[in-house]
């Protein structure tokens, strides 16, 4: 993510930026009281992106009625998943959704170099 500021060889963000955008930004001591930072659904945050999954996937999501998106990569920056998929927000639809983006994690995952 973020390829350490650089695209094609040609710097675009300076290198301190990217770290800084791929820092975790909450810590014991500067979280908002709803966010747990250890253990079963706890969670972190960086600049425009966030973590999942209990810490172990980092990435941005979205949506709009109608669409949803999601884009997610390991903490090691190893294997990564974008997904834009038309379908409702709730309920059955959000249950698809989650199911497709899992099947495309393990795949991802065997793909891995």
């Amino acid at each position: 993510m973020l390829n350490d500021g650089e695209y094609e060889g040609t710097r675009i963000l300076g290198k301190k930026s990217a770290e800084e955008m791929l820092r975790f930004q909450y810590t014991e001591s500067s979280k908002p009281d709803n966010v747990n930072l250890s253990g079963e659904n706890s969670v972190n945050s960086g600049i425009f992106w966030g973590t999942r999954f209990d810490v172990t996937r980092i990435g941005h999501k979205g949506s709009d009625p109608g669409i949803r998106t999601m884009m997610l990569s390991d903490l090691a920056r190893e294997v990564g998943v974008v997904l834009f998929a038309n379908t409702s927000l709730s309920g059955e639809g959000m249950r698809h959704y989650g199911a497709i983006f899992q099947e495309l994690w393990k795949h991802a995952e065997t793909m891995r170099i």
